[in-house]
């Protein structure tokens, strides 16, 4: 499990697998499918790509840390079970092309996974 950080450093969400984690690691926040990020939305809501969380816009939302835990989640079941929820809801999967710009997004990680 890899630690997502926002533009300070700071621990924002934990990259399980496949499935985005809270801070917690007790709730899903989203998924990826290739390099596509889905959070509450049906539809892409970003992409990953280069150890980078952007996006549609090419603006860099989070990144890939360099903190790890060996640890699984407590609810690791539970976990799962959401996170194949998350993955049934999805109804576009196809990941329009983004440019990658240097700029970050003012809007936060946790906010980007949640619009509906």
């Amino acid at each position: 499990m890899k630690a997502i950080v926002n533009k300070a450093g700071e621990t924002v969400a934990y990259l399980y697998l496949t499935i985005i984690l809270d801070k917690q690691q007790s709730n899903v926040l989203g998924i990826v499918l290739g390099n596509c990020v889905f959070g509450s939305k049906k539809e892409p809501v970003g992409k990953y790509f280069n150890d980078t969380f952007r996006k549609k816009n090419g603006k860099i939302i989070a990144l890939l840390g360099e903190k790890t835990s060996v640890k699984t989640p407590d609810n690791q079941a539970d976990i799962l079970l959401k996170a194949w929820k998350r993955l049934s809801e999805v109804k576009e999967h196809t990941c329009a092309w983004v440019d990658e710009k240097d700029s970050w997004t003012k809007e936060s990680f946790e906010e980007l996974l949640a619009e509906k």
